[in-house]
């Protein structure tokens, strides 16, 4: 009588998750693929789904999962880098002339001193 042992082609579960790595995580029972954006805890991740955006803060492994716990990761998927994200980032420069700063410093030290109510 022969074993046979049939393996998945992914990853099953890694210990400790870094930032940029991606799993597969069930909340409320759906399951969907999220990237890891924070390490809260030693066996708890911060998780940011990658196609809707919502956020599960402190999610674990369902073996390390509390009972009561809506959310946990299911399985390792792969790592992503990250990019340095600049939706934030102001690319406007020069947003004001030299002539409308100066007008305003001068109405601000006017208000300080009490010049205008």
């Amino acid at each position: 009588m022969e074993l046979i042992i049939i393996t998945k082609n992914i990853m099953s579960r890694k210990k400790k998750l870094k930032i940029g790595d991606i799993v597969r995580a069930y909340f409320v029972g759906a399951s969907d693929v999220y990237r890891v954006i924070e390490v809260t805890d030693k066996n708890a991740w911060k998780l940011k789904c990658i196609k809707s955006g919502t956020i599960l803060p402190s999610v674990k492994w369902e073996r390390d999962k509390d009972k009561k716990s809506p959310w946990y990761i299911y399985e390792y998927v792969g790592h992503e880098t990250i990019v340095k994200s600049t939706e934030d980032i102001n690319t406007n420069k020069n947003t004001l002339e030299k002539i409308e700063l100066s007008t305003a410093i001068e109405k601000q030290k006017k208000f300080i001193n009490g010049d205008i109510q």
